[in-house]
């Protein structure tokens, strides 16, 4: 069989290999983090023959300080690892929201998938976690310290990857299926050449550390402290396991230049900047490097071709703000499990890439809510240019009611579908009880004579 090798230099040659028995698989995932470990699993469970590779060796950070919510947990769950990353011993998040300088959002969280709250666990110890019950499955092989340097093709379609295990000399593993999970810089997603269909900026670039002995709130919480003085800088302030407390600030991208020359001064300085923040923070000691990230773009990557496709970040990236990069790294891998049932089914007349076509389309579908919150939040700026502060009077609007901030805060985990809750007509009728609840009785108290004086002069008196 011909098979022509795409390396990391783009170089391709061609050479004559026979598969051997011992570098065979149904599917070879390149990424053992959260996605490939997800897919991996839910591909192994319908029988096939997984081989999963990772570059590094766990446990290993990774620029992400994740929280995930009742819908990831039900995919935990289901792969057989969910105890595991419940013996870390992570407190239960259960109050969780946005505080700026005049609203508070802070709220319960409502269920989701029958758990109301979440976690937040640094990446090393639950990627780790998750790889090790993983290893468990007896039709998965893991290779950790291997390097990918090149697909392999024949006849058009993806059949195999070549790499170098620990550094030593080039292997090929064949498969009926090669997967990205290698994250958005992926090499399997460049090597194939696929392309970016949708993008657009995200507003800040981030900085992190966890730190000891920071003041907890009354209960284990995950909170977002925004500006609306100044747009793009904010805090998260997230409970995590082992006692830490995660610290992530935002900052505009126009300063990251700036900011990568000193980065615990612009930490420091951006979340002393929160009154609550630093009074939480005065004895706070940081345990881990400052990890950051500068400006990437939010973007959907053509996911799928002949025996290959992509699932996790490779295929579809999101500003970290969010805090759906966990979430929809499972849901992926769910997805794409099912699309691979339907293809590999008996008797299945369905080829490879209108399998992959339904996952990338689904995919799209579920996940383009959260993506749009950035037209959402540019349309709102539009508004307030006409000096209309809509953005503010909905904040107002929502912290007054607590049930309002149960529903925002079930946005995250998809308790509150996001359509509907952004949808206009609700934030119409949001903003119209909201004034006759308040602004109107407000404005008539305002106005009422004071009781026992006189009352005000006719109109045109």
């Amino acid at each position: 069989m011909a098979i022509k090798h795409i390396t990391r230099q783009d170089t391709p040659t061609t050479q004559e290999h026979e598969p051997t028995t011992n570098d065979s698989f149904d599917v070879i995932i390149v990424g053992a983090r959260v996605a490939g470990c997800a897919t991996a699993a839910l591909l192994a469970q319908q029988g096939a023959r997984v081989l999963l590779l990772e570059r590094s060796t766990f446990p290993a950070p990774t620029v992400s300080c994740p929280i995930f919510y009742g819908n990831s947990m039900a995919v935990l769950e289901r792969i057989g690892v969910l105890a595991d990353i419940e013996a870390i011993g992570a407190p239960q998040i259960r109050y969780y929201g946005v505080r700026t300088e005049q609203f508070d959002m802070v709220a319960r969280l409502p269920a989701s998938h029958g758990r109301d709250y979440a976690y937040s666990i640094r990446r090393e110890v639950m990627d780790a976690a998750i790889l090790a019950r993983i290893r468990s499955y007896p039709n998965i092989t893991v290779r950790e310290g291997f390097n990918v340097t090149g697909l392999l093709w024949a006849h058009g379609r993806v059949v195999g990857v070549r790499g170098r295990p620990h550094g030593r000399s080039e292997q090929a593993c064949y498969a009926r299926a090669v997967i990205g999970a290698d994250g958005k810089r992926s090499f399997v997603g460049r090597a194939v050449g696929a392309q970016i269909y949708a993008a657009h900026p995200n507003p800040s670039c981030i900085y992190y550390a966890y730190y000891r002995n920071f003041a907890p709130l009354h209960e284990p919480s995950a909170v977002v402290y925004a500006s609306l003085k100044e747009t793009g800088r904010g805090v998260l302030v997230f409970d995590a396991d082992a006692d830490l407390t995660v610290v992530s600030v935002g900052i505009p991208v126009a300063e990251f230049e700036t900011a990568r020359k000193d980065p615990e001064g612009i930490m420091q300085q951006v979340w002393q900047s929160f009154p609550e923040v630093a009074e939480r923070g005065r004895n706070a000691e940081r345990v881990t490097p400052i990890m950051g990230q500068g400006p990437v773009d939010s973007f959907y990557r053509q996911s799928y071709g002949p025996g290959w496709a992509l699932v996790g970040d490779a295929g579809h990236y999101i500003d970290p703000i969010t805090g759906q990069g966990i979430n929809y790294a499972l849901r992926g891998a769910e997805l794409l499990a099912e699309a691979w049932a339907r293809w590999n089914a008996p008797g299945a007349r369905l080829n490879w890439c209108s399998a992959m076509a339904h996952y990338q389309a689904q995919r799209d579908g579920e996940t383009r809510p959260h993506y749009d919150l950035y037209e959402l939040g540019s349309s709102i700026e539009q508004v307030q240019d006409l000096g209309i502060n809509i953005g503010e009077l909905l904040l107002r609007a929502i912290s007054r009611r607590p049930s309002l901030a149960t529903r925002y805060a079930g946005m995250a985990n998809g308790a509150t579908p996001v359509r509907e809750f952004l949808h206009p007509l609700n934030l119409a009728r949001i903003l119209v009880e909201d004034a006759l609840l308040y602004e109107l009785p407000a404005r008539a108290a305002q106005l009422a004579p004071v009781r026992g004086g006189p009352m005000p002069a006719p109109a045109g008196a």
